[in-house]
């Protein structure tokens, strides 16, 4: 892997990206980890979650140095989101990973559709909302935090759209409520995979430090300079073209 310095340009870029519209970086990392640098998928995996939990770091003290969101309903969020990560960590070792990236991916579409059409309601912070209005969605972090134990993907792609349009936060903030929950997820999901054994790329991680740090600084503070409607499309892109990535191109083999 003579070529893994390729991983600071491309570490800069997706920790930009992921930590400006708040997704998981993992679905970017993951072609790049499988095709470029020729990772095992497992291996894939375990590589991204390290590498997200130090971008995702990083845009998480930038969110909360900004104020743009606290730590109490990230917080919250993660009683909800801890139990799927060990169940998503035992699906990658037993379910090969195209038998639900085809399912995962249009379930991608349709929540971006679904965020195109919600309808706008007046704008609260993360901290005004009642963590009892937040409770019903806990058993959805659950079922989202698998995807980040079984494929290393963050869950700010489809808990996004539930804060913005179903709590009213601001899109911004909902972002980086879901950049503090999903460092979380990372961290743990790649402690367990380490604890089972599994091993990552220690070369592309070293490279793709420097590059995920100062990523997650620049997305959050280019958020804060681009109109909250400008966000939402961005995102609902983003979703799209993660959709269409997982149905057809997350690679079997695990």
């Amino acid at each position: 892997m003579s070529g893994a310095w390729m991983a600071l340009p491309a570490g800069l870029i997706i920790a930009t990206l992921a930590t400006l519209v708040g997704i998981g970086g993992g679905i970017l990392w993951m072609p790049y980890l499988i095709f470029l640098a020729r990772l095992n998928p497992t291996q894939a995996i375990v590589t991204s979650l390290v590498i997200q939990v130090c971008g995702l770091g990083s845009g998480s003290v930038t969110v909360i140095k900004m104020k743009k969101t606290g730590l109490r309903l990230p917080l919250f969020l993660a009683v909800g989101a801890f139990p799927g990560i060990p169940i998503g960590v035992w699906m990658s070792r037993v379910v090969p990973a195209d038998f639900f990236g085809f399912i995962l991916g249009a379930a991608c579409l349709v929540v971006g559709l679904v965020f195109v059409y919600a309808q706008e309601e007046p704008d609260i912070q993360p901290d005004q909302v009642s963590l009892r209005r937040a409770a019903p969605y806990l058993w959805l972090g659950t079922l989202f935090a698998v995807l980040t134990g079984f494929l290393s993907m963050g869950v700010g792609d489809f808990y996004v759209p539930i804060l913005r349009n179903r709590l009213h936060i601001t899109m911004e903030s909902a972002m980086g409520t879901c950049l503090i929950l999903m460092a979380m997820n990372a961290a743990l999901a790649a402690a367990l995979y380490i604890m089972i054994g599994e091993r990552f790329a220690i070369n592309i991680v070293l490279w793709a430090i420097p590059g995920v740090l100062l990523g997650g600084q620049i997305g959050p503070r280019l958020a804060g300079r681009i109109p909250d409607q400008t966000l939402k499309e961005i995102f609902i892109y983003g979703l799209s073209i993660a959709g269409i990535h997982m149905m057809f191109n997350i690679p079997s083999g695990q």
